[in-house]
């Protein structure tokens, strides 16, 4: 055979292998945004997650209120609430949305989980629960083993990994974790426990540290979004679209930098 049929040869088993492999040029995928937002209680997180609804471009919203802190959002009639109380709630939310999914499309732009870390805490619970149940002699309720850790664990990971999946835009707010070391500053990190600490921000596009300031004299709410690992917090963006914080940040706004679109 000669060379030149050699390659032809090549280039067309090249093309069958990316044919079937559906392989697509990184520019060709839908930058959809997959955000965990941390911060102290009463920053406005659950806010964040409702002012979704309010760009064509990141709505209908869906929430999954796991916290039960709506109230905020009482002035934003058009988001669809859903309240979770176990693992298992949110797992049949997440069944339905799967199989709602046409031609790679949800009914909803924009799915949030308000927190992780308070799922995290029912499920550890629930898990406790149901060991107690079946040895009571030998399982404190109230104190989890390194069984129960390790359970919560996988539960919160392939949960995380699931919806991170979903055709729409992805968000998870969760609670501050504080870490603090002999000679070091202290650190500012997602409120998860062990090794979810690390794990559930190295499956997100952006983790946010979001702050409040009120201004002494005009009383004035300033938000920050800090999107900038440091020393002391832990943030990235891995779009490398929003800089190192957002002011006064709104899901419409981080969608606009993201995309290179005006508000």
């Amino acid at each position: 055979m000669s060379t030149v049929a050699q390659e032809q040869t090549s280039d067309e088993k090249v093309d069958e292998l990316r044919a079937a492999l559906k392989v697509v040029p990184p520019d060709a995928l839908v930058d959809w945004i997959n955000a965990l937002i941390y911060g102290d209680p009463g920053v406005g997180k659950t806010y964040l997650l409702g002012t979704a609804i309010d760009d064509p471009r990141t709505s209908p919203v869906l929430i999954f209120d796991v916290e039960g802190g709506m109230k905020t959002l009482r002035n934003k009639p058009g988001i669809d609430v859903v309240p979770v109380r176990s693992m298992k709630e949110l797992q049949d939310g997440y069944n339905k949305l799967f199989k709602s999914i046409v031609d790679d499309q949800i009914y909803y732009k924009t799915v949030c989980i308000d927190s992780l870390t308070e799922l995290a805490d029912l499920d550890i619970k629930t898990i406790m629960q149901q060991a107690y149940n079946q040895n009571p002699d030998k399982i404190d309720i109230d104190v989890p083993d390194q069984r129960g850790w390790g359970k919560s664990r996988n539960h919160i990971r392939t949960i995380v990994r699931a919806f991170r999946d979903l055709p729409c835009n992805v968000i998870y707010t969760a609670s501050i974790g504080q870490q603090s070391e002999e000679n070091q500053p202290t650190k500012f990190h997602p409120g998860f426990a062990g090794k979810l600490r690390t794990e559930i921000p190295g499956f997100m596009d952006i983790v946010g540290y979001m702050t409040a300031v009120i201004h002494p004299v005009s009383k004035e709410v300033t938000r920050q979004l800090q999107v900038q690992g440091t020393n002391r917090v832990v943030a990235k963006d891995r779009t490398s679209t929003l800089g190192s914080k957002v002011d006064d940040p709104s899901i419409p706004k981080l969608w606009s930098l993201i995309h290179s679109e005006s508000d």
